[in-house]
């Protein structure tokens, strides 16, 4: 039997669909911090920055506040799909739209213009 590799979340790439998710909402990261009960905002930029992660309590209550699964608001690390090291990569958006290009087809959800996704 085959044993399964363990997996990593990459904390750089939740960051940014975080990020997405709370501005595709027309959240503020104000609103976000006031909903969530937090004291100040610094949780959240540092979860947007991807410096750490949300605890599972607030991951839950941020994917019923932006009506989405849990497991949509976290990636694991594959390497395959990214280059993680900043050096070799240090547009963090390059990553990004090899992801969306990978898991939601060529245009992805999102129109283009310019070369960048519309923010």
């Amino acid at each position: 039997m085959k044993k399964k590799a363990c997996v990593s979340l990459d904390m750089t790439m939740t960051g940014h669909v975080l990020n997405l998710m709370i501005k595709k909402r027309g959240y503020t990261v104000s609103e976000i911090q006031k909903e969530l009960g937090l004291s100040c905002p610094q949780p959240i930029y540092r979860w947007i920055n991807g410096q750490t992660l949300p605890s599972i309590d607030n991951l839950y209550k941020l994917s019923t506040l932006l009506e989405v699964h849990m497991e949509d608001l976290i990636l694991p690390r594959q390497d395959e799909v990214w280059v993680v090291y900043r050096r070799q990569n240090p547009n963090r958006i390059r990553r990004l739209e090899t992801y969306r290009r990978r898991y939601f087809g060529k245009g992805g959800d999102r129109t283009r213009r310019g070369g960048h996704y519309d923010r």
